[in-house]
């Protein structure tokens, strides 16, 4: 009884699909394909502006100004990277301030530093107070010089 069923319902849906009309009484009956262009797409650019208020200082990058230098503590370089932003992510949650992870290309390296420290001596300090607190973990940690 289901075969009968089945087979019914086969021949049901073919003679629907497929009607009774010959091939090329289908094509007559269809339109032309219609050949489709692309999207033109449109671009617009526009340009922000800073309100800047002159403040007698020359800019940082200014011809004849001195480099800004700034000091931080480098407490490791990996070639890992899972294993450098762990170190980054513990270093930042213990001590609350800015870790970086930089990646040198020509080393292949993630180097991990923390603080920005004014003077050479602030960076000093702050690597002792490492020391103090986590011996093991940072006792490769050097003060870096970084120009700006």
């Amino acid at each position: 009884m289901q075969r009968s069923i089945l087979t019914a319902l086969f021949w049901g849906a073919a003679w629907t699909l497929f009607g009774c009309s010959s091939v090329e009484e289908a094509q007559e009956v269809l339109p032309p394909p219609v050949k489709e262009e692309p999207a033109r797409v449109e671009f617009q650019s526009t340009t922000d502006t800073v309100a800047v208020t002159s403040t007698g200082r020359a800019p940082a990058n200014a011809p004849g100004k001195e480099p800004q230098i700034r000091f931080m503590v480098q407490i490791g370089a990996f070639k890992n990277a899972r294993l450098a932003a762990s170190v980054q992510a513990r270093a930042r949650e213990r001590y609350r301030m800015p870790v970086l992870n930089d990646y040198y290309l020509n080393a292949g390296l993630y180097q991990i530093r923390i603080g920005f420290f004014e003077t050479r001596e602030a960076a000093m300090e702050f690597r002792a107070r490492m020391l103090k607190e986590y011996r093991e973990e940072y006792k490769d940690a050097w003060v870096v010089q970084l120009r700006r």
